[in-house]
């Protein structure tokens, strides 16, 4: 039996006073950033809702040792027992660093787009930063004041198991309290629970509830969310630290609610650990920002290893085109599918419609010509 795990930030830095350039590539909205071990390259994804490191175990990204074991929380609440491994020395920037430890996930869906994750406690150790996606940089410095001339729309945050909650006002007068997660693409998601207690002080944000549907979506750690009613949100306006963030489409999570890397397409990100305190700088300079996204209306989850249909809302041009809950699909554009993995990395061209073939959940199998 493994020995238990504590969180702890006992990995050591190779450099002290210093401020440090690293480019970034923000991709599908999601942070990632290069570094080296064992004297190969690799690709980190830059995961905030994750308190420490996390490493697949069926990735080729090595790791030293068992730790121990730990209890961790996956982004949908399911919490399970994981091995904890210790990452090999590796490099980031002119940064090196020795001894960091990350959750070991044993998961069918492994992601083919980056290798290893580096969470929060990169942050909790002491370290500012500043996340641009628009000069594809991460600025990271040890020195507490190096940011204190940078202007933005602050908010503080606590932790909570390790990663910031932070509060935002998705209707006035209303607080929601959201995880701060680069983990998470969308802007913003709302939890279930935060939209029940919601409705129930101001049933006139109703009037922002596009309509609703029965499925899930969210992929977590140990696996799909259980299905539950999932309403899809135009929400007017959302305060973050006084910045107001117009017409946001999405929708509601069994998870905590998050805010997620999407914002970094509207501004750079400051992150302050002495003063638990997260900065937003808003590119157009402005003190309110129109988002207009499209809503998303489907989702496909794995399912006995292939990709089905999870959730589909009845408005969408998806539903309209032929797709239906429970389809799995089974080959898009006479290419077979057979894993949710090919599904994940099958190159879709945007604004085209592929044909899929599908077996719904009566078992007949049908074609479905749509766009992903």
């Amino acid at each position: 039996m493994a020995q238990q795990h504590y969180y702890n930030l006992k990995f050591t830095l190779s450099a002290r006073n210093f401020v440090d350039s690293i480019p970034i590539e923000y991709e599908n909205q999601q942070i990632y950033l290069y570094g080296e071990a064992n004297g190969q390259r690799y690709r980190f994804c830059l995961d905030t809702g994750s308190s420490q490191g996390i490493i697949y175990s069926k990735s080729l990204f090595p790791y030293n040792k068992i730790l121990g074991e730990i209890k961790s929380h996956d982004a949908n609440g399911r919490v399970s027992s994981v091995k904890v491994a210790q990452y090999p020395e590796f490099t980031i920037g002119h940064l090196t660093i020795r001894g960091y430890a990350g959750s070991l996930i044993n998961s069918s869906v492994v992601p083919a787009n980056f290798d290893a994750i580096i969470g929060f406690d990169l942050f909790n150790k002491g370290l500012c930063a500043k996340i641009d996606t628009r000069d594809h940089l991460l600025i990271l410095t040890d020195r507490r004041n190096f940011f204190d001339r940078e202007e933005g729309f602050p908010v503080k945050y606590r932790l909570l198991r390790w990663v910031p909650q932070i509060k935002l006002n998705p209707y006035p007068g209303f607080t929601d309290e959201a995880r701060f997660d680069t983990g998470s693409q969308r802007l913003y998601e709302m939890s279930g629970s935060s939209l029940r207690q919601l409705l129930t002080v101001f049933p006139d944000f109703s009037s922002q509830v596009e309509g609703r549907c029965y499925g899930h979506r969210a992929i977590g750690s140990f696996g799909t969310e259980r299905k539950e009613e999932v309403s899809f949100l135009g929400i007017d306006a959302l305060d973050i630290g006084g910045h107001q963030f117009r017409d946001i489409h999405t929708m509601t999570t069994q998870g905590a609610s998050r805010i997620g890397a999407g914002i970094l397409q509207y501004g750079a990100v400051i992150i302050r650990p002495q003063r638990k305190e997260i900065v937003f700088q808003p590119y157009n300079e402005s003190v309110e920002t129109l988002v207009g996204n499209p809503q998303m209306d489907i989702a496909f989850v794995p399912h006995h290893g292939k990709a089905m249909v999870g959730l589909i809302w009845e408005k969408s041009a998806h539903f309209q085109n032929g797709f239906r809950q429970g389809d799995t699909i089974l080959s898009i554009d006479g290419k077979p599918v057979n894993t949710f993995a090919q599904f994940i990395a099958f190159p879709f061209i945007n604004g085209r419609k592929h044909r899929f073939l599908v077996m719904g959940a009566n078992g007949v199998m049908r074609t479905v010509e749509s766009e992903r």
